[in-house]
This record gives structure tokens, sequence and C-alpha cells, in this order.
């Protein structure tokens, strides 16, 4: 009997081959059809709820270059906000783009660029060179401050500025350091190991606690981590994809500490005047002077508010580090992007057993990515936390909150309010020390 099926097999090998080689196009074709349609939906949907244009940095595809291969769909750490409509690659979900730029990278055809801003919706961003030097001589911004968030660009940019900003050093002009850089997350620490490698004198300080941005997430916090090339340092990888907050902070401490980095903490920066060539730096633990000064600066520093009654009391914050802080207690939430989602999720688990509201001033929370708004509803499902969408925070009391409602004024007992509305980008401070600010329509980013 075996023999027979083998002969049988070896006889009709190449019909056999041929129907599993069509059975699986006309798998795959089906498949792509499917998720075009899908995409086609996705697509108008976003247009339909004034969704369809991007808050940040975000790919531009060429139609005529793109080739449909789908490998900036598959690569995409968000989620499917691109996807193969029609055979070409089409940005279905423009609000959650947060600009990893992978796309652009492993299209072999060089169909994308990364681009600020699109034609009919400006994005403000200081003016800035190819190596990250604004419009004051000597002066440079890395990092969030520059338009660009994400661990990889800020390591990247910052190590380009702090190179260019060595190479034009005025070796014979005295002062107290060569290079001066303002914020310890990531873009600062990369700039610390690029003067440490070409042994500069310098200084890096930082408002609150080393890690930046990084530090003021809650603790626990799941973070992606894509290998990271830091001057002096090397490549640094994780062997899993996504790592916590501290295991992160850790092996930037173990870099800190090797390198003996000259870091300093809870220095906050107040001013940047001129003095002849270089800079007077001026900061809560006294005044500096340096030949060049690097802004690490992230946009968390300064969250933008409600400006309703009762937001200056003590029981309102801006961040969240330490979930098991609050238990047995009554929470607002104010937000719908990734961040209010999170602190959501944390201050709702069981253990704790808080009565939280996620109060949504719109009526969905497409601004977050599919995972955080896929627990969030889980959670709703559960009981463990209420979704208040179209609603509004009018005031703020000692132990209550006024909301409105749709058109209703609702008064609930509360304890907390964690607000996470955005953040202002300090254009004041930056006009005000001499650099330009620019929107741009479409353009694209410095490579």
């Amino acid at each position: 009997m075996l023999l027979k099926i083998s002969h049988f097999i070896s006889e009709h090998l190449a019909f056999i081959g041929v129907s599993v080689l069509i059975f699986l196009g006309f798998w795959g074709v089906r498949g792509r059809k499917e998720k075009s349609i899908q995409g086609k939906i996705k697509r108008q949907d976003a247009v339909r709820k004034s969704m369809d244009e991007p808050n940040t940095l975000h790919p531009e595809i060429d139609p005529t270059k793109c080739a449909g291969c789908g490998a900036c769909v598959s690569v995409c750490p968000e989620g499917e906000i691109l996807q193969l409509i029609n055979h070409k690659a089409v940005l279905v979900s423009p609000t959650k783009c947060v600009g990893h730029g992978v796309c652009e990278v492993v299209c072999p055809f060089e169909a994308i660029t990364l681009v600020f801003g699109t034609k009919t919706k400006g994005m403000e961003l200081p003016r800035l060179t190819e190596n990250y030097e604004s419009d004051v001589n000597g002066l440079y911004i890395a990092g969030e401050l520059g338009g660009m968030g994400l661990i990889s660009n800020a390591v990247k940019q910052a190590k380009m500025a702090s190179e260019h900003a060595i190479q034009n050093l005025n070796k014979n002009e005295k002062t107290d350091y060569d290079i001066f850089i303002v914020g310890a997350g990531p873009a600062g620490l990369s700039a610390s190991l690029a003067c440490t490698a070409k042994k500069q004198k310098y200084l890096c300080i930082d408002q609150d606690k080393f890690g930046g941005t990084i530090y003021s997430f809650p603790r626990q916090k799941i973070v992606m981590q894509r290998p990271v090339d830091f001057p002096l340092a090397g490549l640094v990888k994780f062997s899993k994809h996504k790592i916590s907050k501290e295991e992160l902070l850790s092996v930037w401490g173990q870099i800190r500490t090797k390198f003996k980095l000259n870091i300093k903490e809870g220095v906050k920066f107040t001013g940047l005047k001129r003095k002849g060539k270089s800079f007077l730096v001026e900061t809560s633990g006294g005044n500096y002077t340096a030949k060049k000064v690097i802004l690490c600066l992230g946009v968390r520093g300064t969250p933008r508010k409600l400006d309703v009654p009762g937001e200056d009391l003590p029981k309102v914050t801006y961040n969240l580090l330490e979930p098991e802080q609050y238990q047995r207690r009554y929470i607002a939430v104010v937000g719908a992007g990734n961040s209010a989602l999170e602190a959501a999720q944390y201050l709702a688990r069981s253990q704790y057993r808080n009565k939280v509201i996620l109060i949504v001033r719109g009526d969905n929370m497409s601004k977050a990515n599919d995972d955080n708004i896929r627990l969030v509803l889980d959670l709703q499902r559960k009981g463990l936390l209420k979704i208040w969408y179209k609603s509004s925070i009018k005031e703020i009391q000692k132990e209550a909150i006024q909301v409105k409602k749709e058109n209703e004024l609702i008064q609930i007992p509360n304890h907390y309010v964690f607000i996470f509305v955005g953040a202002l980008m300090p254009f004041k401070f930056l006009e005000g020390i001499g650099i330009k600010i620019e929107k741009k329509f479409g353009e694209a980013r410095i490579s």
C-alpha cells in the first residue's frame, strides 16, 4: 500500500506541486484583498472622524515607487497603522503614528520619506541645521524638543550634535566647560558619552532624575526598545523586545557608572545668555560659562493644563510614578492618549480597589494604540473602571469634581485627578534666547 502511494506521488509530483502553489497563491491573494478592504474602511473612518492628519513625524509614501511588498506594514511597532490598499502602502491610522521611522528603513524601494506636518496642517518646530544646530551659533537641540520623540532618534541626534560641537570648539576661549548639556534623558546620556569619548570638559544637568522622561513613567511601565548605538558604550541590545522602565534605567545607570559621566540631578536650567562667543548658562545650582550648549530637553516638564478652578489643589497631578500609593480612592484620569489610558490601567487594578473614571473629551480614544484601547475597554467590561465620553472637568474641589458629561453637569466624589492632555512646547523661551520657530508643511526631516 505504501509503495503504491509512493509511486503515485512520484508520478504526479509536478502536478501536486503546481496545485499547492496555486492554492497558496489564491489564499494569499484572498488574504491581501480582505486586508485591502479593511484598510479602506479604516482610512474612511479616519477621514469621517477628522483624524486623517498625523500629529507628529510620519511616513509619506510615494505611490510611483511603492511596489506593495508590505515590509513597512509588518515592521511597524504600533500595529497596522500602515496597510496595503490596491497593492500600495497607505497610512490608514495617521493619528496613531509616533514616528518610529522603521518603515522608512526597511522599504527596499525608497518609497517612504519621514516628514513633519502635512500640506494643510503645519507643525511648529525650532529651525535646525543638518547637525541640529539652531540659529544661535553654538546652541544645539536634540531629541523631543526638536520634534522627534523616541529613544533611538534622541541618541542619534545628540551624538551628531555633540560631534559637530566638539569639532567647532574655540580652544582659545576660557570657560568653565567646553560643552554644557541640559537634560539627562537618552539624548543627554548620548551627548555625555560623546564628550567623554573625545575627552572634553562637560557638565550634564537635569531638573529631576537621571533618565529624563523615562524616569517619569509609572513603575514597571513596559517600553519598546530597539538596539541603540551609543557613543563610547557601543550597541546596547536587550534580550526582549519589550522591557520595563526599571530594566532600561538600570542599563543606563551601569553605563553612567562605568564611564564616570559628569551628570548632576535636581539642577534646573533657568536661562541662557551670550557672553562673547560663549554662553552664560543660568541654573538653580549657580551660573556656568560654556563654549557650546546642547538642549536635550523633553516636553513633559511643561504639561498642558485644563485651566479650570481648583486645578492648583495638591490632589491634581500630571504624571503617575507609583500606582500602588493610590488605593481605595475615587480617581479621575483625564485624556484619551496612551499616557492617560496607561495610567487608568494601573490605577484600575483590582488589588487597589479604586473607583476610576476615564474622562474623554471626544467620542473615541483613537489617538491611543490598539493594545491600550483594548485593555481599557476590557477593564470597563469587568467593571474596574468607567469611561465617560464627550466629557470634561469644569471644577475641581477638595473632595469632589464637577464634570460636564454631554449636556449634563454632574458632581462626583473625588480624591485625585490625573491629567494627561499633552504638553506645551517652550517656544516662547526658545524665541527669547534667539531660536527661530518655523512651521513645516510636509517637509522631510533632517536625515
